[in-house]
């Protein structure tokens, strides 16, 4: 199989890819992600894309042929919530999401390096928070999962306690649709193995 570069420092989405048999090189894209959310599914979308086409202009280096590029927003009351700037932030975000539902959106990207040609796909999955106690979100807090989160947890690990259920994509709330990647990936033509 193909060596591929995960445009992306996201361990979660690494290790994802990584439990399915791909070999990665992480190379992150820097691109500006202050877009004003209008369309969330779209734009973030659009986000992934971008940062797939950034990674192949950053990087002429690496000679990889493919690129997976994904972003995720956690969207609550129609609002989007980004990752905490710290603590207090974190804490504010998990007792907002206490006992209710929100949305995380994420996009992804496959780039094929040789022809240029850019495939790409988003996921919603609603979450059910469970009602958190003070103590519950304080030992979370101490975990230090929140950082870097959007939304302030990570379901993959810890967080997956305060969740009560998921309609939608696992994979797509830890930050990678899988089975839109592997769609996309084979509209592209990437070898089956």
């Amino acid at each position: 199989m193909d060596t591929i570069i995960l445009a992306s420092q996201s361990k979660g989405r690494r290790e994802l890819l990584e439990n399915e048999g791909f070999s990665l090189i992480p190379l992150p894209a820097d691109i500006d992600e202050n877009i004003p959310w209008v369309n969330p599914e779209k734009e973030i979308q659009g986000l992934a894309e971008k940062k797939a086409l950034a990674c192949h202009a950053q990087h002429p280096e690496h000679k990889e042929k493919w690129i997976i590029a994904a972003d995720t927003l956690v969207v609550f009351q129609g609002k989007p919530i980004g990752k905490p700037a710290d603590i207090d932030e974190a804490r504010a975000f998990l007792k907002s999401l206490s006992g209710k539902v929100h949305t995380v959106i994420s996009g992804v990207a496959f780039l094929d390096r040789t022809t240029g040609r850019l495939y790409s796909d988003s996921d919603v999955s609603e979450v059910h928070f469970r009602i958190l106690t003070e103590k519950e979100i304080e030992d979370y807090l101490e975990t230090g999962e929140w950082q870097g989160a959007a939304g302030a947890y990570r379901i993959q690990h810890k967080g997956g306690k305060l969740v009560e259920r998921i309609h939608g994509s696992f994979s797509n709330v830890i930050g990678l649709p899988l089975s839109k990647l592997f769609n996309i990936m084979h509209h592209a033509g990437y070898p089956a193995n």
